[in-house]
């Protein structure tokens, strides 16, 4: 790979730089790897359980060097999204962080089921009540987003736990209604918001992630360039067995 044509990096979170609340070997190596480069460094996850600011505190917490603004949530995407297309009176089917989220952004949100638009974030604490009432939203939603359609994800020590998927399945199959957009990876919305942002073109952005067919997909259909950690049987992708080979590929 050539390093020389890298402006920014775009590392998953959940299995690439920590396994729950546990840092990966080798991640703050690989991260400040980069940064001596003089390469910009963000932090992505599908995740929307956490507010993006909680989010860059587990990050602190665990050593991590890195701003707010370095970190890009689905759900935090999801606000920006809301307010450029004028969404508003949203039932948001997600965990308190994710409402404070929008709130915070000034975006008005409905919990009850006459609202208008329904939101899909992970939620590892839904009831059979609250799933219950997204779906009489979902029966007349004028739009339906999800945070993302992770079928799971890792959590501590490696162990797999149901993702976002476990929570937009039942809503779309009771209501006959698939998700009108999914913001989270594969979506390439991540990839252009940091364009849009910082100016970067996508064939310039390194994105790395243990998950082919979000991160992985996801910098394919971007133009990004990619390093999948894990092992890769099916296809064509520069793979390293663990974060902590990043730096010996350059």
């Amino acid at each position: 790979m050539n390093i020389g044509s890298i402006k920014a990096v775009m590392f998953d979170l959940d299995g690439t730089v920590y396994y729950g609340s546990q840092i990966i070997k080798g991640a703050n190596q690989a991260i400040a790897f980069f940064r001596n480069k003089g390469i910009q460094v963000f932090f992505t996850t599908n995740n929307s359980t956490m507010a993006r600011r909680r989010v860059y505190e587990r990050l602190i917490k665990l050593g991590v060097d890195c701003k707010l603004e370095e970190v890009l949530t689905s759900g935090y995407l999801a606000t920006v999204y809301a307010k450029r297309e004028g969404l508003k009176d949203i039932h948001i089917f997600g965990s308190v962080d994710l409402i404070l989220e929008f709130e915070a952004q000034g975006i008005n949100v409905n919990q009850d089921e006459d609202a208008e638009n329904l939101l899909i974030g992970y939620d590892p604490n839904m009831t059979y009540e609250n799933l219950t009432r997204a779906i009489q939203v979902a029966l007349h939603a004028n739009k339906i987003i999800a945070c993302n359609r992770e079928r799971v994800f890792p959590g501590d020590n490696g162990r797999l736990l149901p993702g976002c998927g476990a929570m937009t399945a039942p809503i779309e199959w009771c209501a006959n209604h698939i998700c009108d957009l999914v913001i989270g990876k594969p979506n390439t919305m991540m990839v252009e918001y940091l364009s849009e942002e910082y100016g970067l073109t996508s064939e310039s952005v390194l994105v790395v992630g243990d998950t082919y067919e979000s991160d992985i997909v996801m910098a394919n259909d971007a133009g990004c360039q990619s390093i999948l950690i894990g092992k890769d049987v099916n296809h064509s992708v520069v793979t390293v067995s663990s974060i902590d080979e990043i730096p010996s590929l350059f």
